[in-house]
């Protein structure tokens, strides 16, 4: 039982990138799981820790991308990666303090992110890549930098 899957429709075309929100769709599914089987209280601090890991290797990749191909909407992007990293921490802060849904709480936020950031704002990446026609150049550079 999954809470989110990944479809093809997903994919913005660098699968570097596709394969990094996959692993921000694990742990959403991480999280899901351990509330479905009671077990949230250990497993959600570990989702914490792990989504802030990745979510800072994931948005510093891509913050060298917006640099390397001058991405024009750069600054706006990186306001909304520092937004979902305070969202993050403040949610952590509250499920330390034991407040009551905070593992729902995530989920629908880590759920928003996916379709409104992910889906919509990372596109928009994509495509300009597409556009400069450097998607190939994009992904040995991704690979490069693992």
């Amino acid at each position: 039982m999954t809470f989110f899957e990944w479809k093809d429709e997903y994919s913005g075309g660098i699968e570097s990138i596709d394969e990094q929100h996959k692993v921000i769709i694990t742990l959403m599914n991480e999280l899901y799981y351990s509330i479905v089987h009671e077990k949230a209280d250990a497993a959600t601090k570990a989702v914490f820790v792990e989504l802030l890991k990745y979510a800072n290797y994931h948005f510093n990749l891509e913050n060298k991308l917006f640099n390397k191909y001058d991405y024009k909407e750069k600054a706006e992007h990186l306001d909304q990666h520092a937004h979902f990293i305070t969202k993050v921490k403040n949610l952590m802060i509250k499920d330390y303090l034991s407040q009551r849904d905070v593992q729902i709480e995530t989920l629908h936020y880590l759920r928003l992110w996916f379709q409104d950031h992910m889906m919509k704002i990372d596109m928009e990446y994509c495509r300009y890549f597409r556009l400069r026609q450097v998607l190939d150049e994009v992904e040995a550079y991704l690979v490069a930098n693992k």
